[in-house]
This record gives C-alpha cells, structure tokens and sequence, in this order.
C-alpha cells in the first residue's frame, strides 16, 4: 500500500477515535497525536490496525501490539512532528503528568503483582450509526486471529471503570476480569485477559 494511502487511513482512524472515544485521555492530545500514533502501530511489524469499511469509507477499527514499548519508539521517531502535536498539552501539567503515567504503563509499570499478556488491545471504535451490524465482533475477531497466528496465547485489554458498554462487550466476547489497576491516578480499570485458543471467538 503507498505511503500515502497508509497515511490516509491513519488520520481517518485518528479522526474516529477522536469522535468516538471522546472520554479517554488520548483524544485530549489531539488528531495530530492520533493520527501519528496509529501511523506508528501499523507501520509496527508486531501491532495490527484493523480497519472496518462500510459506504466506502471507514466505519471502525481496531489496534493491538505485542509489544507497546516499540509501538511508542516508532512514534518518538517522529519527533519533530510528534513535539508540534503534543506542543498545546506540553503546556498543561495535568495533562504532561498523564503522558508520563502513559509512560510509566508501557514500561509495565501498574500491575506487577499480576502474570499478565504483554499482547494487548490498545483501541477498539465503531461509528454510532454503524453499530448494531457486527463491525466490533468481526474487528475483535480479526485481532484474536493475529494474536494466535503470533503463537500468543492470550491478550489484555484496559478498560476505564466508567465504561459500561465497553465491560458488557469484552464480557460478551468472551474477555474474562483479571486485574485492577489505576493507570491514572483516581481513576481505575479493569483488565481483562481474552484467550486466543482457536474457536474461542466465532
């Protein structure tokens, strides 16, 4: 695909997370940051960025790693651009402090007393007026499959206290509770382990 086309779809995944995922932190830092993260996941051999098409445009994607470390290295790589994107929040210290937690979670900070996966569902969004048609199933279903075919046995996912719909989901999905954690400080996740074993996910 040329670089240009993987651009493209990078800021439209970008401009979804941003709509979608209003309430995380992520989208606070701005499509800029969005749009060079998920450059630096897809361009990373060991992450995968599904994307879900419907009306010839993107609907919903889905974004995971093995290894969040080198996804966060490709994106420092890019640090002229990164630097002017991150710039405004820079300027904010709740916001440079929750950059650092960030930080800190990457580098297996937050849960040690916990055997964990270091694979890992990074983001997951459908647009409103496409849910309800199974987008979120196959795009889950379609990462559980890139996991496996990496010999992984499983994979973990954080998800917010507040996040409701998003527990029910995971649940649904066959994701099972294992840790608590608090990536931010005040606010807590669960950490669900959803195994890889074929089968597992329709």
């Amino acid at each position: 695909m040329p670089d240009q086309d993987r651009r493209s779809i990078c800021r439209a995944v970008a401009d979804l997370h941003a709509r979608t995922i209003e309430q995380g932190f992520l989208s606070t830092l701005g499509p800029g940051f969005l749009s060079l993260l998920y450059q630096a996941i897809n361009e990373n051999p060991e992450s995968a960025l599904i994307v879900a098409y419907e009306d010839g445009a993107v609907c919903g994607f889905i974004a995971g790693t093995l290894n969040l470390k080198q996804v966060y290295r490709g994106l420092l790589r890019r640090w002229p651009a990164l630097f002017v994107a991150l710039a405004p929040s820079l300027l904010i210290p709740t916001r440079l402090w929750r950059i650092i937690e960030i930080l800190r979670y990457s580098r297996g900070a937050g849960a040690d007393s916990v055997s964990l996966p270091e694979a890992e569902l990074l983001s997951l969004a459908v647009l409103p007026s496409y849910r309800g048609r199974g987008h979120a199933e196959s795009l889950y279903a379609g990462l559980v499959r890139f996991f496996a075919d990496r010999q992984q046995a499983a994979f973990k996912i954080v998800v917010g206290a507040e996040l409701a719909q998003a527990h029910r989901f995971y649940r649904r999905m066959g994701a099972e509770p294992r840790a608590e954690i608090a990536l931010h400080q005040g606010a807590s996740s669960t950490v669900y382990v959803q195994t890889c074993t074929a089968g597992d996910i329709a």
